[in-house]
């Protein structure tokens, strides 16, 4: 059985560490929220998997490249 992955956002946001998604990751981290609680709000929002999840809150905090987090989705489609 072969499972799809979702992710309701598109390239253009993915790649602009100025969307309001990345703004919005921030926010929770400024809040106090740990980074499982950041990754599930993350995957409840746009899907994807807890990989998905834990890159898109590192690119948000700038711990990652948005490069890495593009090239992990290629690899899903």
């Amino acid at each position: 059985m072969t499972t799809t992955l979702k992710v309701t956002l598109a390239q253009s946001s993915i790649a602009d560490l100025k969307a309001i998604e990345y703004q919005w990751v921030r926010a929770l981290y400024v809040e106090g929220y740990e980074p499982s609680q950041i990754n599930h709000y993350i995957r409840t929002c746009f899907g994807g998997d807890a990989h998905f999840a834990d890159l898109f809150r590192k690119v948000a905090l700038y711990e990652e490249s948005t490069v890495v987090l593009l090239q992990y989705l290629r690899t899903l489609f």
